[in-house]
């Protein structure tokens, strides 16, 4: 294998990986959660269901979120924080914002998800485990947010 080959392979294995572990659920949830919303809008204002060309519409913007957020992931891995940095000053705060955003996201549905296993009546186990997901979710999205809001302090001198 060439050495031009090896350089590509490691930035490809990583956006493949990325992609399955980032962009898949990401597409699913944000396809969740758009037609949701949009089931709700929809039935405010009379119409039962959504159109076909709705679903289409609300199927591209789940992969265009999911893939970007996969890019993104990818980006970081491989060049470091600093590859969030790239581009205009709005594509900048635009890239932290939806990357916080997202990570945010997922630590309150981990803390959810412990938490629920904890007052849904289950066996010992369960509860002991969930306690301890909950807990654990809740720490790291506390002492993230709370790095996050020191380093922005910070950079501000």
């Amino acid at each position: 294998m060439s050495s031009k080959e090896r350089s590509l392979l490691i930035p490809s294995l990583v956006y493949l990986g990325a992609t399955i572990l980032i962009g898949i659920p990401a597409i699913i949830a944000s396809l969740s959660v758009l037609t949701h919303l949009s089931g709700v809008v929809l039935n405010t204002v009379g119409v039962e269901q959504i159109p076909p060309v709705g679903g289409i519409l609300l199927l591209a913007v789940s992969v265009l979120i999911g893939l970007q957020l996969a890019v993104e992931a990818a980006a970081v891995q491989l060049g470091g924080i600093e590859a969030l940095g790239r581009g205009s000053p709005r594509a900048t705060l635009a890239r932290y914002g939806f990357l916080t955003l997202c990570v945010f996201i997922a630590l309150a549905a981990v803390t959810w998800a412990g938490l629920s296993a904890v007052v849904g009546g289950y066996g010992w186990s369960i509860i002991v485990l969930g306690l301890l997901v909950g807990c654990a979710g809740f720490i790291v999205l506390y002492r993230s947010t709370h790095a996050f809001l020191t380093g922005f302090r910070g950079s501000e001198v």
